[in-house]
């Protein structure tokens, strides 16, 4: 017998759809395996699979009086001595520039181990304070990063001149230094690589101007130059490359590599510096500087291709670091991101900074095993000064989850999540607690459960209990039978209580100051098809937005009660996203014009959203099936003024 696809098409499609998606689950999403399926992000944070070990001897450095925040460094392996050594930028506490002092306000200082980390001893300050250069500027020098070739040692650094503010940073640059020892002397170029009056007046991108944390990479007939840019005020950062010749210079004009104007999926608040080699690519760990310090990524490029950005693949988004409950690592990575090294036998080694609870700096080392970076199984989720928030991207009607888990602070297991997800500021802080979102929870902290239902910003308490949190592996589960939740805690039944059975996402919660390793995570249940909405402020951020630059309204006609309109008369945003499909909802009304919406840079569709009267909310645009994973909306409007409100993520 032969089907009529023409008659009967649509049922069968139907029928596969209620098919999928009433399909069983029962899935560990500790593994390894499902990595993809856990929400990865800039601000809400990211689970880590990675099999960093500490060094007992942590940390190797403490900041000191004056100097409190050695925040920045530089790991390097010397390929004749064998020995070790950390080129460690120091800081005033919270980045502070004294004028007219009498100790600097910017310093590098060398540490040396001959016993791969063991011990270390302090073997000189890079330079004197103050050191006079580039026509008898007065300058400092925090970060530098050193690369051997051809029997000499080759330095690049960014320095200060004692003129400089952070509101008045045109006197300061990117230099080059040459020495016949990893520890110097070293004798600084007569001229410098970059200076920022060099682009003060004339930034990249209308915007980008000012360089600082660089990194040297040579190539088989060049060398490259990499160094972060950035604006006053603050709220984008882009990586930058010049080529030269020689190490010194002179180099070429910028080429900006990395941005988030980009209308391409990239996450904004990324930090790179320094990079490191190995087998043929250059790798780039960045860092979120959100307020959770939880997002790490790490791109890479085969060295020849340094300068083609379309050869850029990312090697791990996020999950490439996890942070620990260190007391030597109270904040996080705070600083750049990891610096290390790859050596012979397989094992990377890494330098990382922190602060302590008192806010000194901290430089910490740890290794792993190359090949073996990502555990098979096990995850750890951290939170620093922001909560972190990581989801399964599936929507679940939840039966039962199993969590075997070892936790300091307080976790929130959240199941049943609707409502939008979007940051409060430009440092990514958030909340769930919002008045669009409903999701149930259960609240784990050393010594009481409790759980809870939220519904539009009111708070319900369904049961309490107090208990004692094992040191090491602890056991958690909840079943539901027939819309009872029955939670068990180390195979002792807590309590019980009754909820309408409502299919949504399941994620974890971590409050500010936590850290979670989870070695199971296993969830069983029925799929269902939920959409995660992510809001506008995400989308001013995402492409590079100043906030003054924006009206941000409280307006029923937007789908949750608030939106953002562009104050001129254009405007662009982007939303990146993980998900197989998106949809795009605006308003309509006099003020705003026509729009164009790129899908990973490729033009898809131009909407006209210009009407006589405001008209609500709706969806304006829907994308094709895309592929999996990482992508990125861009939407920029000629015209008329740009109005934001929210996409929906589909993944199916």
């Amino acid at each position: 017998m032969r089907i009529n696809m023409r008659k009967y098409g649509f049922f069968i499609v139907l029928l596969s759809s209620i098919f999928i998606y009433s399909c069983k689950l029962n899935r560990d999403f500790a593994l390894l395996d499902f990595q993809s399926d856990w929400s990865h992000h800039f601000a809400y944070g990211s689970p880590s699979w990675d099999s960093f070990e500490r060094f007992p001897n942590n940390p190797v450095y403490f900041g000191r009086e004056g100097m409190e925040w050695p925040v920045n460094g530089f790991f390097f392996s010397d390929p004749v001595s064998k020995c070790w050594y950390l080129y460690i930028g120091e800081y005033r506490l919270s980045y502070e520039i004294k004028k007219n002092a009498s100790t600097p306000n910017f310093n590098c200082v060398v540490y040396k181990s001959s016993d791969k980390g063991k011990s270390w001893e302090k073997k000189c300050d890079l330079f004197p304070a103050g050191m006079s250069c580039y026509d008898s500027l007065h300058i400092e020098v925090p970060d530098v990063m050193v690369v051997y070739d051809q029997g000499k040692y080759h330095l690049i650094f960014d320095w200060v001149s004692g003129k400089a503010s952070w509101q008045e940073m045109g006197v300061s640059g990117i230099g080059y230094a040459v020495a016949d020892s990893p520890e110097g002397p070293y004798t600084v170029s007569k001229e410098p690589i970059k200076i920022n009056t060099q682009y003060k007046n004339n930034p990249l991108l209308g915007k980008y101007w000012r360089m600082y944390a660089p990194m040297l990479v040579k190539r088989q007939n060049d060398w490259v130059a990499l160094y972060m840019m950035d604006r006053s005020p603050t709220q984008s950062w882009a990586l930058a490359a010049s080529t030269a010749l020689n190490p010194e210079g002179p180099y070429s004009e910028p080429v900006l590599l990395q941005h988030v104007e980009m209308k391409t999926n990239y996450p904004p608040l990324m930090e790179y510096f320094p990079a490191f080699t190995h087998q043929g690519y250059v790798y780039f760990p960045a860092t979120s500087v959100a307020v959770n310090r939880n997002y790490q990524q790490i791109y890479r490029v085969k060295t020849e291709d340094l300068l083609n950005a379309d050869k850029w693949e990312l090697f791990s988004a996020g999950s490439a670091w996890h942070s620990t409950n260190a007391e030597t690592e109270y904040a996080g990575i705070w600083g750049q991101t990891i610096t290390g090294f790859v050596d012979d036998s397989d094992s990377i080694y890494v330098m990382y900074p922190s602060k302590n609870k008192q806010d000194f700096g901290t430089i910490n080392l740890a290794k792993a095993s190359w090949s073996e970076l990502f555990r098979r199984k096990g995850f750890s989720l951290s939170a620093s000064e922001g909560a972190s928030f990581s989801y399964i991207n599936k929507g679940i009607n939840l039966d039962n989850l199993k969590l075997d888990f070892e936790l300091a602070g307080t976790m929130h297991l959240v199941w049943g999540f609707h409502g939008p997800l979007d940051i409060e500021n430009m440092w990514g802080k958030f909340s769930l607690d919002r008045l669009e979102c409903s999701y149930n929870e259960i609240e784990i902290t050393q010594t009481s459960w409790q759980i809870k239902h939220h519904d539009r910003g009111q708070i319900q308490s369904l049961d309490s209990g107090k208990f004692q949190l094992r040191n090491g592996i602890n056991h958690l589960q909840i079943r539901n039978k027939n819309e009872i939740f029955s939670v068990f805690i180390n195979d002792q039944k807590c309590g019980e209580t009754g909820l309408a059975t409502d299919p949504g996402f399941i994620g974890i919660l971590l409050d500010p100051r936590s850290n979670l390793f989870s070695i199971r995570f296993d969830v069983t249940g029925k799929l269902s098809k939920e959409n995660m909405v992510y809001g506008c402020k995400e989308a001013l951020l995402n492409s590079g937005n100043l906030n003054s630059d924006w009206e941000f309204v409280s307006d029923s006609g937007f789908r949750y009660g608030h939106g953002a309109i562009s104050k001129q008369s254009s405007g662009f945003a982007k939303w990146n996203f993980e998900g197989s499909g998106v949809e795009l909802y605006l308003p309509k009304g006099p003020d705003f014009g026509s729009v164009t919406i790129y899908i990973d840079g490729i033009q898809a569709e131009s909407i006209n959203l210009q009407n006589e009267q405001f008209r609500n909310s709706s969806l304006v645009f829907k994308s094709k099936t895309l592929p999996k994973g990482a992508h990125a909306m861009y939407i920029e409007s000629k015209g008329g003024r740009l109005p934001l409100d929210c996409i929906e993520v589909i993944n199916r």
